[in-house]
């Protein structure tokens, strides 16, 4: 199944802007049986967020919209408009004129999605850092299938595509830092970072690592000063 114009998907909003991207295709000439799909994620925030897609079966094709977790509709019997939470909108059926209906029942138009708020994007730096910090550790299930998002249905013929998940990376046992920064020089040598960095990238991440304990002899120090 392919992805349309994927890299304007931050300039979408609404499901109307979804249909028009699937209606400029050449071999679309009359657009029948889209439907929504949302994948559901967790950012390293605690915070809940999903991949929302428009997805069009007879022409093997989706369009994806920001990652939100609400969304503002006009209703029929509303005429202000109201805010739903993003997972009521899976297996929603689309209109072609971007209206939509809900699995139970519910027809909503001018679905218009609320973006989450990304709280960090990774530097070239900060990703080798995680992708040894996974190897180390062995979590190799912070990764996702993205096919397996798909129903069984459209699952067929489309090839495995394996991306970090995010919401994943809290599964990551704690490591010590210098451990870290040791494995780093002895299979990246030209990756030369600090500790520091390395701890701030982790807590980019949402990843903890444990805290250093203090020392005996500063402990019995800072005691006979107190006295």
């Amino acid at each position: 199944m392919r992805p349309l114009k994927e890299d304007s998907r931050d300039k979408r909003r609404t499901v109307a802007d979804a249909v028009e991207v699937i209606r400029q295709e050449p071999e679309v000439e009359e657009m029948a049986g889209a439907e929504i799909r949302v994948s559901p994620f967790e950012l390293p925030s605690g915070e809940a967020t999903a991949v929302v897609a428009v997805v069009c079966p007879d022409f093997d094709c989706f369009v994806s919209l920001p990652a939100s977790w609400w969304f503002t509709a006009l209703s029929e019997k509303c005429s202000q408009r109201q805010r739903f939470e993003i997972p009521c909108l899976d297996d929603a059926k689309v209109g072609p004129d971007g209206s939509i209906v809900l699995t139970d029942g519910r027809r909503l138009r001018g679905v218009e999605m609320v973006p989450s708020h990304m709280p960090y994007a990774m530097s070239p730096v900060e990703q080798r850092i995680l992708w040894h910090v996974i190897a180390l550790t062995e979590s190799y299930d912070c990764y996702r299938n993205l096919r397996d998002d798909l129903p069984p249905h459209l699952q067929a013929g489309i090839p495995e595509l394996w991306v970090l998940d995010y919401g994943r990376l809290h599964i990551i046992p704690r490591c010590l830092l210098k451990v870290i920064k040791a494995h780093i020089e002895a299979h990246d040598p030209k990756l030369r970072v600090s500790t520091q960095k390395i701890a701030d990238t982790l807590a980019k991440c949402g990843v903890r690592v444990p805290r250093p304990r203090p020392q005996r002899a500063n402990l019995d120090t800072a005691a006979h000063a107190t006295i």
